[in-house]
């Protein structure tokens, strides 16, 4: 890690970004792809606030989506005030801080540049709940309120809905009849329902294959109970073009079917209603891949989204992703900061920006956004892989090297490997480079229908040793084809004009 210090503290917390974008206050004005307008002030917003994770001090460790869910739950309803600005800094970041770095909790405050701090643990002792809610001043770490509640797990709803009135009242003072009524909203009824829609969310988290199928048997369990429950169609939509986006394979369902089961669950969550943000989101996640080339009403819908939930940091972020796939880089930047103003921690959001400067060529800067995400998720082999492509491409042979060996130590597969084959073919030694092109080709599954991560990577390293007609053969070989490919071919490493090249452009660059 090449931060130390106060250097990574601030970094961990998401102050690692440059001065020159603190020219711009991200306050998630809409519409969100426009600059933002300058900040009338340096100092920090009175009534501010970042909600960190509750504890999960259950001795089951299954319990921590009750934790989440209460979290996030409670960070939503306050989000419904328009007096307060909510942020969400990263669970892991500022636990890693809590461990090491005294008087975390003022520090926190003090790079977040918020008033208050939201913290709290949750117990589950059987069927009743204990939770301790904490609501603190960020400058001194003092309690403004705090309360220890000891319920039935079925008074959940009700629970979340008094922890938010009492935080935002020591924020901001006396409530309005429309506050209450924003805070007291419910998703359900239900308390089943709303247990299985808990475990479906800390599923779905995961981000992983099995994890988000898992997660669609929760979210349809819940139905079972409260078949108007609106929230949970969005998330099984979701949850659906995550498939698609990721590629994965849902065991004896096509992707045609699974984009026809995600449209299917958003028309009918729209139809039951149309105001809630995850739903839009995952629909301009599924036009995506219904209208690969043209992305036609993506950009509507995250704008929708955002209009709905103004402190939807993922549809900020895949409203970001979608402008830079459309070669709206500037406007991407602006709304891909703005995420981060409510989640500094993002790892993906900050790959994203690597990712941009990467295919611009502004090297320096990739690098440093590849270094935040590795300083904020050590785990993360996409920050790895990142940063060493940028190292690779400013001579730092030895660098890249490194990242691409850690990169695989944490599960990379594609790019890890050719980013290697591309480091030993510099080095001269093709052996070593041709023997991982083995290993990528073996496996792959389908040799016909490579994915965009399978043949972007294995194109990058037949480059890399002189092929680069096998390197074509590869990107034409990819399906879907579309706006991620190009994404991708825009990151390509060495690869050199040619009009064979020319084509495959004209036939994927979206419209």
């Amino acid at each position: 890690m090449r931060q130390r210090g106060p250097a990574l503290l601030a970094l961990l917390l998401g102050s690692g970004l440059p001065s020159r974008l603190f020219a711009q206050c991200p306050d998630g004005s809409p519409p969100p792809c426009r600059p933002l307008t300058p900040c009338a002030s340096a100092g920090i917003a009175q009534n501010s606030v970042a909600v960190l994770y509750f504890d999960n001090l259950s001795p089951d460790t299954a319990d921590a989506y009750l934790a989440d869910g209460l979290t996030e739950e409670i960070t939503s309803r306050l989000g419904e005030l328009p007096r307060l600005h909510i942020k969400r800094p990263g669970r892991d970041a500022v636990r890693r801080l809590r461990d090491s770095v005294p008087d975390y909790l003022v520090a926190l405050g003090r790079v977040l540049r918020v008033r208050y701090l939201v913290e709290g643990s949750v117990r589950r002792a059987g069927p009743r709940v204990r939770v301790s809610a904490r609501l603190l001043g960020a400058g001194d770490g003092f309690r403004v309120w705090s309360a220890d509640y000891d319920r039935a797990a079925s008074d959940l709803l009700a629970l979340q809905e008094e922890i938010a009135q009492q935080i935002a009242t020591g924020i901001a003072g006396r409530l309005t009849p429309a506050d209450r009524a924003n805070l007291a909203a419910r998703p359900t009824r239900s308390a089943e329902a709303y247990e299985h829609y808990l475990r479906g969310n800390h599923l779905i988290a995961e981000r992983t294959p099995t994890s988000a199928a898992r997660a669609i048997e929760e979210y349809r369990a819940a139905l079972r109970f409260d078949p108007a429950f609106s929230r949970a169609l969005g998330r099984i939509a979701y949850a659906y073009a995550l498939f698609l986006q990721w590629g994965w394979e849902y065991p004896g369902v096509p992707s045609d079917s699974l984009l026809a089961r995600g449209l299917t669950a958003v028309a009918e969550g729209l139809a039951r209603d149309s105001t809630v943000s995850d739903t839009w989101m995952a629909l301009g996640y599924l036009r995506t891949a219904q209208y690969p080339r043209a992305l036609t009403g993506v950009l509507e819908a995250y704008e929708r989204a955002i209009a709905l939930d103004r402190f939807n940091a993922e549809a900020l972020h895949q409203y970001g992703s979608a402008l830079a796939i459309l070669e709206r880089d500037s406007n991407a930047t602006v709304v891909l900061h703005q995420a981060l103003s409510i989640e500094p921690q993002r790892p993906v959001t900050l790959w994203e920006l690597s990712y941009i400067e990467f295919i611009n060529r502004r090297l320096a800067a990739s690098l440093h956004w590849a270094d935040s995400v590795v300083a904020i998720d050590p785990t993360s082999f996409l920050g790895y892989e990142q940063r060493g492509y940028a190292s690779f491409l400013l001579g730092d042979t030895a660098g890249a090297r490194r990242d691409g060996e850690a990169a695989i130590r944490l599960g990379s597969r594609e790019y890890a490997e050719a980013l290697l084959a591309i480091v030993d073919a510099a080095v001269h030694d093709t052996a070593s480079a041709r023997a991982r092109i083995e290993r990528l080709r073996a496996a792959i599954k389908n040799s016909e229908r490579l994915s965009v991560f399978e043949s972007t990577a294995l194109a990058n390293a037949l480059v890399a040793v002189g092929d680069t007609s096998a390197g074509l053969d590869a990107l034409e070989r990819t399906q879907p084809r579309g706006r991620f490919l190009w994404y991708g071919i825009r990151g390509l490493v060495g690869l050199q004009p040619s009009p064979r090249l020319e084509r495959l452009i004209d036939e994927i660059r979206p419209q």
